[in-house]
């Protein structure tokens, strides 16, 4: 049977534990024998708050700010890079060895002026296959011109801070470019001493045009090293600007001579573009 109150020793020891309380009351109050251990429990307590505030909330402070640093190391780079690549564009386009505009002064001017403002648009990369690119034929990417007005682009030059990639062809929401290696694009070049035309065509090959002329006909050599150079004619690229050197040089036949010339520009060194009107 269950006992319903407390025996006699039970209620003994339960006034001893009392009896010990005050006691220790008593002398913690009437003298400092337990300030030791009281500061020893607080020095415990206030350390133990410390270590554990370290390994858990000042860690997760810390990520935070290391994941908002690292955003923002990334944007600000981001933002530098476009930067940079703006200002390589802007020097290309004025550089004294090109001529995107048919008055020179334009260029002196230009050259000279703190606030000069160049008239192209900036086009960023939105669509490249560089698998297609390398393997076949068809040689396009697809860019964004950021423009404030809805134009049509098509005939436009584009090019990055190499030189001159191709031309637009189609705008919609993106605008399609066709590139000069593509073997539907032609593009009028002409040799350094201006006695020598030629319209090459795309190889389908990255980075080679291909020239062919009857030496029959055309008394000039070409030997490889040889620079080209747009000639201006076709009305979609400006003169003389550097489109590449004779990599090979090949007889076909008796009447066919065929140049392989390398570009000097890389469409796929940047993801930002220029697109001037000629």
């Amino acid at each position: 049977m269950a006992r319903i109150s407390p025996t006699r020793g039970q209620k003994l020891i339960f006034v001893l534990y009392i009896l010990l309380g005050v006691g220790i009351l008593y002398l913690d109050i009437t003298s400092n024998n337990f300030q030791s251990v009281k500061n020893g429990f607080k020095s415990f307590k206030i350390s133990t708050y410390y270590f554990l505030n370290q390994i858990t909330i000042e860690q997760i402070k810390h990520l935070s700010e290391r994941s908002k640093s690292k955003k923002f190391l990334i944007n600000e780079n981001e933002m530098l890079k476009e930067a940079l690549d703006l200002s390589y564009l802007n020097n290309y386009l004025i550089a004294k060895e090109n001529n995107f505009y048919k008055d020179y002064e334009i260029i002196k001017y230009a050259a000279k002026s703190n606030n000069y403002q160049p008239s192209y648009k900036i086009a960023q990369l939105r669509s490249f296959d560089p698998n297609i690119f390398n393997c076949c034929d068809r040689h396009r990417m697809f860019v964004e011109v950021i423009s404030d007005n809805n134009e049509n682009f098509n005939e436009f030059m584009v090019f990055n801070a190499s030189g001159i990639i191709g031309q637009i062809i189609h705008t919609n929401k993106y605008s399609e470019v066709l590139l000069l290696t593509d073997i539907s694009h032609y593009i009028p070049i002409k040799s350094s001493t201006n006695d020598f035309f030629c319209n090459a065509q795309g190889s389908g090959r990255s980075e080679i045009i291909i020239c062919k002329y009857n030496p029959l006909v055309e008394s000039q050599e070409i030997i490889a090293g040889h620079i080209f150079y747009t000639s201006g004619l076709g009305g979609i690229y400006p003169k003389d600007i550097e489109i590449g050197k004779v990599d090979k040089v090949m007889k076909i036949d008796s009447t066919t001579v065929e140049l392989e010339i390398k570009l000097s520009a890389n469409p796929i060194a940047s993801d930002l573009f220029g697109v001037i009107q000629y």
